[in-house]
Parts: structure tokens; C-alpha cells; sequence
């Protein structure tokens, strides 16, 4: 009885321990698995904590107590990031607190983001600013969220501090780059609107891109947006978008393209010169668009009227004068001439209509031996062609031809070429000879003579003189080249008359005596006595003769 008691509990026992011993080996696989996953919670905590830290943004963390479950962090955290602490430069390093983040930024600055916490730790509400630091010009952008976790249970408020300094420089930079396009462009348009002609610019479907202030009155426009959202397009006097179609032209041709045309503006007709010039649009050279402009040459039109009406007025007097005059053109072909000049040369209207050039009439005129004689006749015509490109201003020359005749050449620059006038000048030259001849005989006349004698003329300036004079009163051949005038020549007189007291009152006594005619007696310092005789010509000239007695 006892032997089967005691089976019946060493087999209770032994199932005791069974049973211990599978509840152990249970209990040892959980705490396995538990610090299995202790492990990887804290290896999964270190990785987000290093991945926090390699951010380039550092963080302000307040982090709260569990609303769930009957937390021991009984009061908010405030957690540091490192990034934060070298960032700022925090004394405190990691153990710094919002206060000592804060204090790093300027006064006003550091309100805002205590603002701004304020409302993120009470209601929530997430903010972003720029702060700039104290001591220096970085420039922190801060912004701030709430974290909760999947069951609505609010883990923490952060803080985001991320330093923009280079951004910041780099978006002023660009600011400033884009203020200074601006104001290029603003200078260019206001230079393009200021000009006196229409301008616009076209892309490659001929579509308007731009047009310049001057352009609205072509189009009875109010604004240049109306212009490019209509499309508005300048019209000829009949209606006609000939603009348009120039466009079209060369922007087929690839080639600038001008054409002219009329166009009613304030009331009245204007001739205008329009221009279409293709441009490349863009770096790419597969779009092609143009730029237009047009010119008003009305004023130059009505000038080339009134050019050509005055041309032939001069030319219609030319041809009746009596001068030889022959215009030849920029090409050396004979462009007019008139009766004169064809009477001066003896050439026949057949070679005269047939419009030779220069040299063709140089060669005919030597032909009939009218032309001065020259060593080297084909360097004396290369040196006469060669004023069609080097006449600046009138020249003139004379041309001493074989029948003994001088001819007076004027040459003067012409819009058209060269003007030649040609006048026969023999006789006038004859007529000078014989005048100068005439003349040396007077004068030797005069320097024969005993008494002293001066010529002026009605204008009282000295035309005549002798040697006796000069000899007579001691005065310097230089002194009497200028022509000097009666009152100067009896100044020089002055040296001869030391004892009179009143030297303005005797000349003018002189004076009074020369005009009137009357004849007078001057008594000289050195005891000569001097009769002096006025007489007054014809034509207003006066002789003074000086007589010693």
C-alpha cells in the first residue's frame, strides 16, 4: 500500500517537474524573443537618433509625457541637437536649453521664435521664418512642426534650424542680378520708345513679339498690349498690309527686304521706307523671325524735288551764259554742257550727244590741237582724271593753248560729278599787260622827278609814291607796303617838326589844307623849306607834291 502511494507521487512529482521544466523551456524561448526585440529597438533608436544627427539641420526637441500611461516624465523635455550646438555655437553644447537658442539671435528675432514656440507647444501651429544671428551676417531659416504617433498620442514639438547663409547670398545675388535685368530692359525700352520711328519684332509665324511706343500711331492704338493681342498691323494709303507681306518676303528670302510706301498719319500723306531684317531666334538656328522699322523720308523726298527742280533751273541758266560750262559725272560721262562750251572747243553735237567721257574729250580737243602742249600726254590725262576722286573745293588754273589763246579753268565738285567752266581770258590779259606796262612807265616817271610825290586813292589809302619822297622825308620802304592812309603817311612827317608845341593841331592844320586843295609851306627843324601842292582827280584820287625852296 505505502509502495503505491509512493509510485503514485514520485509520478506526480515527476510530472510536476515535466511540466516545470516545459514551462521554463517556454519562458526561455519569450525572454529570447523580448531581448531579441529590445535589441533591435535599441539599435533601430540609435539609427534614428545618428540619422537626426547626420542631417545638416539641427533641432530643438520638446518632448513630452506619454498621454497614454501613467508616465514618470512628469514635466516637458528639451532636447538639443549636436548640429544645433555647433551651429550656434551653444556654451552649454547639447545641455543647452530653448532660452540659451533664443539668446543667439537678435532681440526681435529672438521674440518672433519664442512667439512662434509659443503657439506650437498651445495649439500647434507650425511656422517657418528667417533669423539672422547676432555677431554676424548668417542667416538661420527656423521652422517648426508637432510630431504625434499612430494612435493620436503627442510625442513632441520640434524645432528645425537649418543655416542658409550661402542660399540666402545666393537668392540676393540673383535678386540683385534680375533687379539690374530689369533695369537694362527698362533702360532699352525707354530707349527704343523714345526713338522717332516705328519699331517691332516678329517671330517665326510672323506673329508680333514687341512693338516701341512710336508704333501705337501707325495703328490708332492706346497700348502696346492692345497692338500684340490684336495682332495690329500697319496699313498703306490703300488698306494694304504691305508691312506684312515684306515680312513674309524676307523672312522666305532670308534677306532684308525694303520697300516703300505711302501712309496717311495726322491727317496727311507720308512716304515712308519700310525694312524687314530676319534675325535668329534664340541659340538655336532653326527659327527665324524679323525686325521692322520704317524711315519717313518725306522731308528727302520733297529735298530731291525741289534738287532736281533747282538742278534744271541752274542747268537752263548755265546753258544760256555766255561762259563755256560742261558738268561730267561721278563716272567722268558727260553729263550737260551748253552752247558756249561747244563754240569754245569747236566739237560737233553728234560727239557731244553720244555723252563721252573725259578722256574721250581730252583725246578729241588734242586732236584738234587745242590742247596744251605736254611732255607726257599719258601722265598729263591720268593727272585730269584723277580730280573725279580728290576735288575737294574749287581750283582754278589757266591753259595756254597753241593758237595762242588763255583759257581760265574753274573746276568745282558737282552732286553729280565735276562742273568745268571755261573762259576765254586772252584779251583781259592783253588789256593787264599793257595796264602794267602803263603803269612801270608812270612809275619810273614819277621816280624821275624832283619833287616828292604820293598818290592815294578816293578811299585816302596810298596807291603811288617815288624814291625823291621817300629820300625827302627819311622814310622806310617798309612803312608805305601796307597802303597806309594820308593821316598815318603825315605822322611820319612828325620828326622833322620837334619845335612845334601843338604836334595834333598842326596835323590837323595840314590835313585841313590837303582836303580843301589849298597849297602850303612847311618849315622842316633842319632849315629846309618845303612847298607843298594838293592836287584832287576826277574820280576822288588825290597827289600830293613836295617841292624844296
Amino acid at each position: 500500500m505505502q509502495a503505491e502511494l509512493l509510485k503514485v507521487i514520485i509520478g506526480s512529482l515527476v510530472t510536476v517537474i515535466v511540466v516545470l521544466l516545459w514551462l521554463i523551456a517556454i519562458m526561455q524561448v519569450k525572454i529570447h524573443k523580448y531581448k531579441r526585440k529590445v535589441y533591435f529597438i535599441k539599435r533601430d533608436r540609435e539609427r534614428c537618433n545618428e540619422l537626426l544627427f547626420s542631417v545638416k539641420d539641427g533641432y530643438m526637441c520638446f518632448i513630452y509625457p506619454d498621454q497614454k500611461i501613467k508616465d514618470a516624465q512628469k514635466e516637458t523635455k528639451e532636447n538639443c541637437s549636436r548640429r544645433l550646438a555647433v551651429m550656434l555655437n551653444l556654451k552649454n553644447g547639447t545641455a543647452s536649453k530653448f532660452d540659451d537658442v533664443a539668446d543667439s539671435f537678435y532681440k526681435d528675432d529672438a521674440s518672433r521664435l519664442k512667439k512662434y514656440v509659443g503657439l506650437l507647444q498651445k495649439e500647434g501651429h507650425v511656422f517657418e521664418d528667417m533669423l539672422r544671428l547676432k555677431g554676424n551676417l548668417r542667416y538661420i531659416c527656423v521652422y517648426g512642426n508637432r510630431i504625434h504617433g499612430s494612435d493620436n498620442n503627442l510625442y513632441c514639438d520640434i524645432v528645425w534650424f537649418r543655416d542658409v547663409t550661402e542660399q540666402n547670398n545666393e537668392i540676393m545675388r540673383l535678386q540683385n542680378d534680375k533687379n539690374q535685368v530689369v533695369s537694362n530692359l527698362k533702360q532699352l525700352e525707354n530707349m527704343i520708345d523714345g526713338l522717332n520711328i516705328p519699331l517691332w519684332l516678329r517671330d517665326d509665324q510672323m506673329k508680333l513679339l514687341a512693338v516701341n511706343k512710336k508704333y501705337l500711331d501707325f495703328v490708332n492704338a492706346s497700348s502696346k498690349n492692345e497692338v500684340l493681342l490684336n495682332g495690329s498691323e500697319i496699313q498703306d494709303n490703300k488698306g494694304k498690309k504691305v508691312v506684312y507681306q515684306l515680312a513674309v518676303s524676307a523672312l522666305k528670302s532670308k534677306k532684308m527686304q525694303k520697300k516703300a510706301l505711302n501712309v496717311v498719319l495726322g491727317g496727311g500723306l507720308h512716304r515712308f521706307e519700310a525694312y524687314e531684317n530676319p534675325y535668329f531666334m534664340g541659340d538655336t538656328l532653326d527659327k527665324i523671325g524679323t525686325v521692322g522699322y520704317m524711315l519717313d523720308n518725306t522731308s528727302l523726298e520733297e529735298a530731291k524735288h525741289n534738287f532736281e527742280v533747282n538742278q534744271n533751273n541752274h542747268l537752263a541758266v548755265l546753258g544760256v551764259l555766255g561762259t563755256a560750262f560742261a558738268i561730267f559725272d561721278n563716272k567722268t560721262n558727260l553729263y550737260f554742257y551748253n552752247e558756249a562750251f561747244k563754240n569754245l572747243w569747236q566739237i560737233e553735237n553728234d560727239f557731244l550727244d553720244k555723252t563721252p567721257n573725259y578722256s574721250q574729250f581730252i583725246e578729241v580737243i588734242r586732236e584738234h590741237k587745242m590742247l596744251p602742249p605736254v611732255p607726257d600726254f599719258k601722265a598729263y590725262k591720268e593727272d585730269e582724271l584723277s580730280v573725279f576722286n580728290r576735288l575737294w573745293e574749287t581750283k582754278e588754273d589757266l591753259l595756254h593753248l597753241p593758237d595762242g589763246r588763255t583759257i581760265r579753268r574753274f573746276r568745282t565738285p558737282h552732286p553729280n560729278g565735276v562742273v568745268f567752266a571755261f573762259e576765254d581770258v586772252s584779251d583781259r590779259l592783253a588789256t593787264m599787260r599793257r595796264l602794267n606796262d602803263l603803269t612801270s612807265m608812270q612809275q619810273a616817271m614819277l621816280d624821275n622827278l624832283n619833287d616828292g610825290v604820293i598818290v592815294f586813292g578816293a578811299n585816302q589809302r596810298l596807291k603811288f609814291y617815288n624814291r625823291t619822297y621817300l629820300k625827302m622825308w627819311g622814310v622806310d620802304f617798309d612803312k608805305m607796303q601796307d597802303e597806309p592812309k594820308l593821316d598815318k603817311i603825315i605822322s611820319y612827317q612828325k620828326l622833322f617838326f620837334s619845335n612845334i608845341d601843338d604836334w595834333t593841331d598842326f596835323k590837323q592844320t595840314m590835313m585841313s589844307h590837303i582836303i580843301e586843295g589849298r597849297k602850303f609851306t612847311l618849315s622842316r627843324d633842319d632849315g629846309v623849306n618845303i612847298k607843298v601842292s594838293p592836287l584832287s582827280f576826277y574820280d576822288g584820287s588825290l597827289m600830293l607834291a613836295y617841292t624844296i625852296i
